[in-house]
């Protein structure tokens, strides 16, 4: 019975598979793009986010950090623990997080240094954020008066 079912989804027509190429339309004769473009790399603000005062962003970025610290590339799960992990969560439920550390981590760090622009628009205190994310000592990362290099 289950060999039946699976022939017979595998034996179906699917819907053929989009163009990333032709996802974006055209532009318009006065170079305009309408409809979906999609976003530029690195973390996106939301309306939320983009609300938030410099108080806000300072707090949330050193409690981020802080999380951040711990991050150890090599003190990661298995391949195989991993990969258990991301079939067995769809059938018996869970978090997929950390199925990935280092994507989770990339995204992290650009929320980050989005915050970090942010701030600096907002001519806010900024963080350096190598040098606190380096930092050993368990002390709560304090911005600095000038915008420095990340």
């Amino acid at each position: 019975m289950a060999t039946a079912l699976l022939c017979g989804c595998a034996g179906s027509p699917s819907a053929p598979v989009p163009s990333l190429a032709s996802d974006i339309p055209p532009a318009s004769a006065d170079g305009i793009v309408t409809g979906s473009v999609p976003p530029s790399p690195g973390y996106q603000l939301t309306a939320e986010e983009l609300s938030f005062d410099c108080r806000k962003l300072t707090g949330t970025m050193q409690i981020r950090i802080m999380q951040l610290r711990g991050y150890n590339p090599d003190a990661q799960p298995s391949a195989i623990a991993r990969g258990i992990r991301s079939v067995t969560t769809p059938i018996w439920g869970g978090t997929r997080e950390g199925l990935d550390p280092d994507a989770q981590y990339s995204r992290e760090r650009a929320m980050l240094d989005a915050y970090n622009e942010r701030l600096a628009s907002k001519n806010c205190k900024t963080f350096n954020i190598a040098a606190a994310l380096a930092d050993t000592s368990g002390a709560t990362p304090e911005p600095f008066k000038a915008s420095p290099t990340n």
